[in-house]
């Protein structure tokens, strides 16, 4: 028989994928957050930083995250393009899992979508020089990261991480067989 929590997190998923390109601009459906969803920034080489708790503090944390990569959230100037989505069942181990979550975790690696140079409105280059929390960012430069997706028994998300990937994808060396395609895992 089919397992009802596996039909929920694939909901999910699919309505996490529909939202991630605009993910910094309007707010997931609240019914895929879990009430304790939690949200961490650069925790490999930030720990210091807090952990953001429960729903609301949640979506406002992440719409003013692009700060921490050196841009003013004006509402629907940072973009995303997704590079790659990975499921995977054997976590990243630079990142401690949370009481209550699911083996399965979504990995996306993405980056900011920019506005072209000769396009003079554009105000997703103001960069706050002294908010440098992600190492060596180019306020001139797009910005690439990750998205880390735990989630709990109900297929909610428990918990959303946001890192800095390293130029040339060394988040992905190693993990050969154990990343699934986001579609390919939705397909079963």
């Amino acid at each position: 028989p089919p397992d009802p929590n596996k039909a929920k997190l694939g909901r999910t998923l699919r309505i996490l994928q529909e939202h991630l390109p605009t993910l910094l601009q309007s707010p997931l459906p609240q019914d895929i957050l879990a009430p304790n969803i939690s949200l961490r920034l650069f925790p490999s080489t930030h720990p210091h930083l807090p952990v953001v708790s429960g729903r609301v503090a949640y979506t406002a944390a992440l719409w003013t995250s692009p700060i921490a990569w050196n841009r003013v959230p004006i509402i629907g100037n940072v973009q995303l393009e997704i590079l790659a989505e990975r499921v995977t069942s054997e976590p990243l181990t630079f990142l401690p899992r949370r009481a209550g979550a699911i083996p399965e975790q979504l990995v996306v690696r993405w980056c900011e979508k920019r506005k072209p140079k000769d396009d003079d409105k554009s105000e997703s280059g103001i960069s706050l020089p002294s908010l440098r929390l992600a190492r060596g960012v180019d306020p001139n430069k797009a910005f690439t990261g990750l998205f880390i997706f735990d989630f709990d028994a109900e297929g909610r998300i428990l918990t959303h991480t946001i890192e800095q990937a390293q130029e040339g994808g060394d988040w992905e060396k190693g993990m050969g067989a154990k990343f699934v395609g986001l579609t390919d895992w939705l397909l079963g």
